[in-house]
């Protein structure tokens, strides 16, 4: 195979001169190593460095403070919550439980949100990678939605009882009364 250029894998593929013009127009690495996986042609950072020195072309230095990734704190003192706008009477545990609830499934959806547009940088070439610190407070949110609501113990139950089904099993409820008798 005849190599064009350099004889990188990205002058091998076709994209050198795509690849230096980007550069060239101020255009960040990271973003252009998304491009070229994006082409099929996944390089490093270190063969992007070689590539662009063989066209004596300056590799830009990118200095990761650059990145200042402003994330916006969701609101949520839990210590002033007005309970009378949810008309709770806090001596029904049932109603109680359903108020925090639904307070941590808010506090989940404002943090998924939040780690949805780092993610979103990310994936422009806005951010080197995701903040650690927003993947830790998903990660504490949906625990603490997981301990108030059991969801994903329903969520296994459900697709237990799915895979048990399409095994061609019926699931009855006297089966389960009779071994705990």
């Amino acid at each position: 195979m005849n190599s064009i250029g350099c004889g990188c894998k990205i002058c091998k593929a076709g994209l050198s001169d795509t690849v230096n013009e980007m550069i060239q127009g101020q255009i960040e690495p990271f973003a252009v190593l998304k491009f070229l996986e994006n082409k099929g042609c996944k390089v490093s950072d270190k063969l992007l460095k070689k590539h662009l020195s063989a066209f004596t072309i300056p590799y830009p230095e990118v200095d990761v403070n650059d990145f200042k990734t402003v994330l916006e704190p969701v609101p949520n003192n839990l210590v002033d919550i007005d309970f009378s706008q949810y008309k709770v009477d806090l001596s029904n545990t049932e109603v109680t439980l359903e108020l925090l609830q639904k307070i941590t499934l808010k506090v989940f959806l404002n943090q998924a949100r939040i780690t949805i547009q780092a993610q979103q940088k990310m994936l422009d070439g806005l951010s080197p990678d995701m903040p650690k610190d927003t993947m830790r407070n998903y990660a504490t949110a949906l625990d603490m939605l997981d301990k108030t609501s059991a969801i994903s113990m329903m969520v296994n139950q459900q697709q237990a009882i799915k895979t048990v089904e399409a095994m061609g099993l019926t699931i009855q409820s006297s089966a389960i009364q009779n071994v705990q008798d």
